[in-house]
């Protein structure tokens, strides 16, 4: 019987995280990777002469290898590493802290015991000058390779030393990073030269090509897709991608490549046409993408083994299409399995092939990213690997071979007459496009491509710009932006991401000597509540696990939140939780049943959070160590554990107790469905108003084996009010009003008519109300009157000083406060600059700069949407021992979509970086500085526009993201009906309606809709006529008055 010819194609890719015009990486990946696993993977070659692989370099990869070799480029996290640590800034440190500091599961961290100690610590000023030193280290070093670091004489004394570094070491760790990087390619050029590797290619920036051909494609795979507005179609984008690839390859590496491995394996039709016009010799893709293709019933030992040819627009182009089951058990499940064992597994399933082949020449081909998987592997893969390699060298009827040497020597033969449009995930395109991230990105690549498409025609003297803008265009087009903008994937450092995103594309408009619009500086991920979780919509009390009041909770599906390699245990599906006055609900939807659950040692512990523990004896241990417990994002006060047994189970609960890893039991009994419990609020000591967090710890014979939520929390609030306090009487108030703009001075929507109507009824009332804002270029001094009453005031912006001088004028008799800064605010327009992270900053700190020179120390500072909303934050950190630091603060939210979400930068701004993020653990806010966010947050009161709305926003259909953040604060939370100014809109007396009419005296207010009816032309019938001052903007509702 002939042996089995095996074709190992290992996929070696990084985004191009490089800013060009900086000459800077954001993201350290290629270093860090190259460290680990770029050179590690050809080089384990050198023991198995016999054994031999193909590689796929993408060219994005390999320039950016090649340029850290030059050492002339800044690598962010490099920096910041190589920084001595007592001469980190405030913002430098949190970054260290908040991007150094992995996750304590990870297997690299807990290769040390000071690595693991320092990712497990919450609190980041606990933190010495030499934890720092060693956290740059650590985070560097357990990046290596750990066989290198074995063997080298420098690193294995660092991994030995494990604490306590120095700066010298710093160097020796960071030299011999750069020497392994710049071994890298010629280690590939050796194999391949020596004819044990094959070496193939992807399009330049890793772009998904159909979609780059067509966005329409997309709908191959699932014609319900959502699609973006905008029509992307630029076949000419793919071309280029793939000449401009094969070029760098080539250059090098010395040759050039017969096979490509198409981004993300997405193929189709489009795909076919690209490849003959570039010569190749084959394409690669994924099995599910061949078993629709194929016509007929899909036999997978018939269809799978034999290479295709596809052939088009007359040319020719070999397929294979890789085993994605054994493609998958090394990527997914060997880890958890002994090294000999996996490997005998494997050979023993090509085996189980090698048997169906009988006569004929099969090619099983085993592709899959070479280096993610083996962060999760003991010693990051070597173990496996070796054990593999050892077991293929020394086989007889298993032979390794590349993909260009088979179809070489067995030419395929059958004819594929159709390629279906999919990708190695699904079959389908879904996971870079549909989600309304993924659209708003699309948007957005598409406006910038025509915008530059046209400025390049306009202005063709300036083409090495144009060349220069073009290749920032090519770089978003790239797949990885697109999948970290699907909700069903999260890095942690979507912020990071998203950012880098909308970088590329300023740097087109920059480039070309433009503005970049505005919507370019806003975030596209909001944190938009996905298919995958869901919050309680209403109160519940279900009588068992099938009660239909089910549909109403929240829920949370597991397999959304792992990662592409982090597999769930499957031990659960989905939770669902829900509340009504009096109780607790959890369920669990589990593949087992409770038999197989106890015959296991399986239990269920509900974590749920609480005022901080005592330290006291507990008589439970707790699956989840002290050192992932900072994974909850909460501290624990009780645990809720379930006891499956084949019918029924055991429900304990338990106040958690210091140092958090035991507990102590406070009531048990026993139910008759170990999959859905309740749970009395006060066992868990919650009264009503109170809100807090839940997640569920799956362990199995008491060690913790699954988290759900992965990361973040659920949340329940119960019903009722908190505790009243005793308000004393009614008495007049100092106020201080604070708003971007305001009515006649500066005005752009709604706010500007509110802050002046709101703040003259407050003065009719009696307080001493006053207003500030900023003075822009349209608020003329002589035509408004306006008189100096503060020179010279110095203003905090970051480290320096800005000078501002304080007009005072008059709104009626109401003082209004104007603050000049020609720099910040002489120009065209209010908003929607690239500084607006400073001139928000800037106001919020001259707002409270001249409270003193003024003299007037408001009771309270009543501000208006984000743009005033670091005013309770500034007063509650920077200002705290002020005399007038205890003034209160009111937040009223008008447009909860503009949040004024910034970079790190803003808090060095706002003078807050030595407080950092405020960590609320809520996905979306923890990574970002949202000035909206902080305002409700640290304001005493927050106050939006009425009290449907303020209910409508702490759900995740209205909330934007902010959601979670008001449930919690639901207690500060207060919805008052917004009014009009009765001295302009009062119908007694307004000059601007043709009949005067009262509540008293209504009917006038016919012949005002006639004489409205005549002016407009509108005919005579009996249906009413709805008018509004408005804007047309999406939320004010003009959709419900065409539906009605």
């Amino acid at each position: 019987m002939k042996p089995l010819n095996v074709a190992f194609v290992w996929h070696m890719h990084q985004p191009y995280y490089k800013d060009d015009l900086t000459s800077t990486y954001l993201l350290p990946w290629v270093r860090l990777r190259s460290a680990k696993d770029y050179y590690k993977m050809p080089a384990l070659l050198d023991g198995y002469p016999k054994v031999r692989a193909t590689f796929n370099l993408v060219p994005s990869l390999l320039a950016q290898i090649e340029d850290y070799g030059k050492a002339e480029s800044v690598d962010l996290f490099l920096n910041l590493s190589q920084r001595a640590a007592g001469d980190l800034s405030g913002e430098e440190r949190d970054f260290v802290l908040r991007w150094m500091r992995e996750s304590p599961r990870a297997l690299r961290v807990q290769q040390s015991p000071r690595y693991l100690e320092l990712a497990s610590r919450a609190v980041d000023a606990q933190f010495t000058m030499a934890d720092i030193r060693d956290l740059q280290v650590w985070f560097n070093l357990a990046w290596c390779d750990p066989v290198w670091v074995e063997n080298d004489r420098g690193l294995a004394e660092l991994k030995r030393k494990d604490r306590d570094f120095t700066e010298q070491d710093k160097a020796i760790l960071f030299a011999a990073q750069l020497e392994r990087i710049r071994s890298v390619i010629p280690k590939y050029r050796e194999l391949a030269e020596r004819g044990q590797v094959e070496l193939t290619f992807s399009p330049y920036y890793h772009p998904i090509l159909p979609l780059i051909c067509h966005v329409d494609s997309a709908r191959s795979a699932n014609p319900q897709i959502q699609l973006p507005e905008r029509h992307f179609s630029h076949r000419e984008d793919a071309e280029r991608q793939i000449e401009l690839g094969m070029g760098l390859f080539e250059r090098m590496l010395g040759t050039r490549p017969k096979g490509m491995w198409p981004s993300e394996m997405a193929v189709g039709e489009a795909v076919i046409g690209l490849a003959e016009k570039a010569r190749l010799d084959w394409m690669i893709s994924d099995e599910e993408v061949l078993s629709r293709s194929i016509e007929g019933q899909f036999n997978r030992d018939e269809n799978l083994y034999q290479p295709k040819r596809v052939a088009r627009e007359g040319g020719s182009v070999s397929m294979v299409f890789r085993d994605s089951q054994l493609s998958n058990v090394i990527g997914f499940d060997y880890q958890r399995t002994s090294s000999v064992d996996a490997a005998r597994d494997l050979i023993g399933r090509l085996r189980r092939i090698r048997d169906v082949q009988g006569d004929r020449d099969f090619l099983a081909v085993i592709a899959l990213d070479g280096e993610n998987a083996w962060e999760f592997y003991p010693r990051d893969g070597h173990d496996f690997l070796n054990a593999l390699y050892t077991e293929l060298e020394s086989s007889a009827d298993i032979v390794t071979t590349t993909v260009s040497d088979f179809l070489a020597e067995h030419p395929p033969q059958q004819l594929l007459h159709h390629l279906h449009t999919g990708s190695w995930i699904g079959a389908s395109l879904d996971t870079w496009i549909g989600d309304p991230e993924h659209n708003i990105a699309w948007d957005l690549l598409a406006e910038t491509r025509d915008w530059l498409d046209a400025q390049s025609q306009q202005r063709p003297k300036e083409s090495q710009q144009a060349a220069l803008a073009w290749r920032e265009i090519l770089i978003t087009e790239g797949s990885d932006w697109f999948w970290w903008f699907s909700r069903k994937h999260d890095s942690g450092m979507d912020p990071i991401w998203d950012n880098q995103f909308r970088l590329h594309l300023r740097n087109v408009y920059k480039l070309m000597g433009a503005r970049a619009p505005a919507r370019l500086f806003q975030p596209i991920i909001k944190r938009a509540p996905t298919a995958e979780r869901g919050i309680p919509a209403t109160l519940i009390s279900p009588r068992s696990r099938h009660d239909p009041a089910w549909a109403q909770a929240g829920y949370y599906l597991v397999g959304s939140g792992f990662g592409a390699l982090h597999r769930p245990a499957g031990v659960v599906e989905r939770v669902m939780y829900g509340n009504d006055e009096d109780k607790m609900y959890f369920r669990i939807d589990s593949p087992r049943s409770g038999q197989e659950l106890e015959s296991q040692n399986i239990e269920f512990w509900l974590y749920c959070s609480g005022a901080p523990a005592i330290d006291g004896r507990g008589d439970l241990d707790l699956p989840l160590p002290a050192t992932s417990l900072a994974e909850l994002g909460f501290e624990p006060a009780f645990v809720v554990r379930i006891t499956p047994r084949a019918q029924g189970a055991t429900v304990t609960v338990a106040k958690v107790v210091d140092p958090l890893t035991k507990a102590s039991a406070e009531s048990s009994w026993d139910v008759d469905d170990p999959f859905a419990v309740a749970i009395p609020f006060r066992q868990l000591a919650k009264r009503p108003g109170d809100a807090f967090e839940l997640a569920l710890v799956v362990s199995r014979e008491g060690r913790d084996i699954e988290v759900v939520p992965p990361s973040g929390a659920l949340g329940l609030r119960v019903p009722g009010q908190a505790t009243e306090v005793d308000v004393p009487q009614a008495q007049h108030l100092k106020v201080l009003v604070t708003t971007a703009e305001l009515a006649p001075f500066a005005k752009l929507g709604g706010v500007s008519d509110v802050a002046a109507a709101l703040s003259k009824e407050l003065r009719r009332l009696g307080h001493d109300v006053r207003v500030v804002l900023p003075r822009y270029r349209q608020v003329d001094i002589g035509r408004y009157g306006l008189r100096p009453v503060v020179s010279d005031l110095q203003v905090p912006l970051g480290t320096d000083k800005m000078p501002a001088t304080i007009f005072e004028g008059r709104l009626g008799e109401m003082v209004v406060y104007f603050v000049d800064c020609p720099a910040l605010y002489d120009r065209d327009g209010m908003f929607g600059f690239g500084d607006d992270d400073a001139r928000s900053v800037y106001f919020c700190r001259a707002v409270l700069e001249m409270l003193p020179a003024l003299d007037f120390f408001p009771d309270v500072i009543h501000t208006h949407d984000w743009y005033g909303a670091l005013i309770p934050n500034l007063l509650d950190r920077v200002y705290d021992s002020d005399p007038f630091s205890d003034i209160a603060t009111t937040l009223t939210v008008h447009n909860l979509s503009a949040q004024g979400v910034f970079g790190f930068g803003a808090l060095v701004l706002a003078g807050l970086q030595e407080w950092g993020l405020i960590r609320l653990g809520i996905p979306g806010l923890d990574n970002v500085v949202n000035f909206l966010g902080r305002g409700i947050h640290f304001a005493d009161v927050v106050n939006t526009v009425s009290e449907r709305y303020a209910k409508e926003i702490q759900t995740p259909e209205y909330g934007e993201g902010l959601d979670e953040l008001l449930r919690r604060n639901t207690q500060k939370l207060h919805g008052i009906l917004n009014g009009i100014d009765y001295e302009i809109f009062d119908p007694q007396r307004d000059p601007n309606i043709p009949h005067h009419y009262s509540a008293e005296a209504p009917q006038n207010k016919a012949l005002c809709r006639a004489a409205l009816r005549a002016e407009l032309g509108l005919e005579e019938v009996n249906r009413p006529v709805c008018a509004i001052v408005s804007r047309f903007y999406d939320v004010k509702g003009f959709d419900l008055i065409e539906q009605a």
